[in-house]
């Protein structure tokens, strides 16, 4: 009697580690699913963005827009790279400008920065005998990238752009 009390015991005991673990690799896999989901990047409108840059922060300039193929040279791209874009400038007084672009990827996002930050360095060289007080400007604008967008805002009120930027971003 003892002996068929003890097989049962062990059966219990051998279900019950069974249970705990299923248990286990059950939980492991779930948290193993979670972690390998990728984040939802947001999907911008290019000219929205450009536009509440353009309404919210004070540019000393007059602004205007310039097309795609001109804007895509000014920062030597090509349309391989980009799958939309709305660029601002000014008229060339200030070095003032807006430029938000959606690359084709990620992975060319990288590319689309680094043509704004090769940008930002042509428009100093140029400006700084040319308007020297635009220097300032250009010492720190906002460049800002997310996913396969690309945002650069040069202007005196940065924390501003910033912001108007993070709400389209996060």
């Amino acid at each position: 009697m003892v002996r068929v009390f003890n097989r049962q015991r062990r059966g219990k005991e051998l279900e019950n580690n069974m249970k705990r673990i299923l248990l286990f690799a059950l939980s492991a896999a779930i948290l193993l699913c979670a972690g390998c989901a990728s984040k939802a990047v947001k999907t911008l409108d290019t000219q929205e963005v450009a536009n509440k840059l353009l309404s919210a922060v004070p540019f000393a300039d007059q602004m205007s827009q310039i097309e795609s193929e001109t804007a895509l040279q000014l920062y030597g791209l090509d349309e391989s790279t980009v799958a939309k874009s709305a660029v601002y400038e000014s008229t060339g007084a200030t070095a003032e400008e807006v430029a938000v672009f959606e690359a084709k990827d990620e992975k060319t996002a990288k590319k689309v920065k680094e043509a704004a930050q090769k940008r930002i360095e042509n428009q100093r060289e140029g400006f700084k005998d040319y308007q020297p007080k635009e220097m300032e400007k250009l010492k720190s604008p906002v460049l800002v990238t997310s996913g396969k967008y690309v945002i650069l805002c040069v202007s005196d009120q940065n924390s501003t752009a910033q912001k108007i930027i993070d709400s389209y971003i996060k």
